[in-house]
């Protein structure tokens, strides 16, 4: 879920919650007596989710809590070795045909929303449909390219019936690919294959996905309360099918924009769960001794965009100047105190390819240019000559447009502008904006370059590669590229993971090399303090998470 953020913000954190309290036993005057211990989650946000409706939804805040309140037709769990499997969740089971291009899933006639009714296939079919139908404008309905009949459907070529997504009958749902696609089957646990009601959507009209008052769950979790920019709150689901393993009662997520707000509440006991970014929190939060610490892979990468259309960056050799100017290890140790790791690539570390770590395939292509000893002082004065614009580097100012505004945001920028005088000699100024305005700017192509970062929503490359291709529109940049758009297509084309690996090492290079349309800087690792007495929560890398399992054991004084 992914899912994709903004380097001002920090990630949310959510979990598998189940249901009913847990006893314990305590002595009493010598007689034993049970004991229920509450079971009620506390965590925060970074952010006000943008939007609840699930097409339209992109960033990762709205995601996570689009996972509680509903489910897909299968989930991704981790397994006792560490791997993760795909297991059955609205669909109990489900056939692919012998050349790879029907899947039939049977979905379980015991899911039904919180208003009692069934959840169907017709429901699937629907919200697949609206996310392609290109009056929603999803910025998601290019995941789906791979189903017979969807990137038509979006360009408004061809009818919603002529889409290989139907409905057998009540509980049979078959999809036809247009080709054989290695990665299908990890799209069913994503938003973008979520069940959706016709009815509820037509009723709430342009309120719907805006207020808890207009959703409807076939979750585990039903939202109860939307107080913007402060709280969103959660039950569990009494109606959802699998409710018995589901150990938490109510969950409870604080919006906290400020970073020392965020780390005062799990200090002092007020939430159970968040990630930390400061070392000075991580030494005072290990030293306690009442939290686990978790560290991985977030299965994503920090990077700079360009506006590909804007005066300097439209010429590829600035932007590629731009790229091999920043210091990324130092950038690691400055803004980041260590805890990611340098990127030269723009794949994250931990996705796959065949069962194999696509990283450890592919050399990295912007380590390849930086030990080539290529100049970006000499690269930068040689697209302004491109450009017929002056030629010395102190002659060039660009904005940096941020998506916060609290001190964090103007570290980094600070940061950005020391080093980029240091490395080229250019003049950098930074706009800071809240969020909502940061994305609007960015859809509108209002900026010149700016910080981000994403997140993978399946685990293979395509789900960092495929963003790029000209019909994508998840990130504007302004950029487009046939020969580009054919590498992935060709990776969509072949189930032959060595072809595939390197339509997508090509793509990469192109990418961030050849035509620096964007400037990786950080492999993200998430840094997760846990209290003890939450049990069960090992989320899934990149599928979303439903807390089923996690629960709460009694606390310690």
């Amino acid at each position: 879920m992914k899912k994709f953020m903004y380097l001002a913000l920090a990630m949310s954190l959510i979990f598998t919650g189940c249901g009913e309290s847990k006893e314990s036993k305590e002595s009493s005057g010598g007689i034993a007596t049970e004991k229920k211990i509450p079971q009620e989650f506390n965590s925060f946000l970074g952010a006000e989710p943008k939007t609840l409706d699930i097409s339209k939804a992109s960033d990762s805040y709205s995601s996570s809590i689009i996972a509680l309140n509903n489910e897909g037709l299968i989930n991704s769990e981790v397994q006792t070795d560490g791997s993760e499997k795909i297991v059955p969740a609205g669909a109990k089971e489900w056939t692919i045909s012998p050349d790879g291009l029907t899947y039939t899933f049977k979905l379980r006639e015991e899911s039904v929303w919180t208003d009692g009714q069934k959840v169907t296939a017709n429901d699937y079919v629907y919200g697949m449909l609206r996310t392609l139908n290109p009056e929603t404008g999803s910025p998601y309905a290019f995941l789906m390219s791979p189903i017979k009949g969807a990137d038509a459907y979006n360009a408004g070529k061809i009818t919603a019936e002529e889409v290989g997504i139907k409905a057998l009958d009540d509980y049979i749902l078959e999809i036809t690919l247009a080709k054989p696609t290695a990665y299908f089957l990890e799209l069913g646990y994503f938003k973008v294959m979520f069940p959706q009601r016709k009815d509820i959507i037509e009723k709430a009209g342009d309120r719907y996905g805006s207020e808890a008052d207009t959703l409807i769950s076939n979750g585990p979790f039903i939202l109860k309360e939307w107080v913007h920019n402060n709280k969103v709150t959660f039950e569990k689901n009494p109606t959802y099918w699998d409710k018995d393993n589901i150990k938490l009662d109510k969950m409870n997520f604080s919006i906290v924009r400020d970073e020392n707000a965020r780390m005062n509440l799990l200090l002092n006991g007020q939430v159970d769960l968040g990630g930390v970014s400061k070392p000075e929190w991580m030494e005072k939060f290990k030293e306690m001794g009442n939290f686990n610490f978790i560290s991985k892979s977030a299965m994503g990468t920090n990077y700079t965009t360009y506006n590909t259309t804007s005066k300097y960056f439209k010429n590829i050799k600035v932007r590629k100047a731009f790229s091999l100017a920043i210091n990324r290890e130092e950038l690691n140790q400055v803004i980041f105190n260590g805890r990611f790791e340098p990127a030269y690539g723009w794949v994250a570390q931990g996705i796959q390819i065949g069962g194999k770590d696509y990283r450890e395939l592919v050399p990295e292509p912007l380590k390849v240019e930086k030990d080539s000893g290529i100049n970006p002082v000499e690269l930068l004065k040689e697209g302004l000559k491109e450009l017929g614009l002056p030629e010395d580097p102190s002659q060039v100012t660009v904005k940096f447009l941020s998506s916060g505004t609290d001190d964090w945001a103007r570290k980094y920028a600070e940061y950005l502008q020391q080093m980029y005088k240091k490395n080229l000699g250019v003049e950098i100024k930074a706009e800071f904006t809240e969020w909502a305005v940061y994305q609007k700017r960015n859809d509108e192509l209002d900026y010149e370059m700016g910080g981000q970062a994403w997140t993978g929503d399946y685990n293979d490359p395509n789900t960092f590669l495929d963003m790029w291709v000209s019909t994508a529109g998840i990130v504007k940049n302004g950029w487009k590229d046939p020969a580009y758009d054919a590498l992935i297509d060709q990776a969509s084309n072949t189930m032959d993971q060595a072809k595939r690996l390197e339509y997508f090492k090509a793509a990469e290079k192109l990418l961030v090399a050849d035509q620096a349309v964007i400037a990786p800087t950080l492999y993200r690792m998430q840094s997760t303090f846990i209290r003890k007495y939450v049990k069960g929560y090992n989320p899934p890398a990149v599928s979303p998470y439903n807390y089923k399992g996690v629960y709460m054991e009694e606390k310690s004084n």
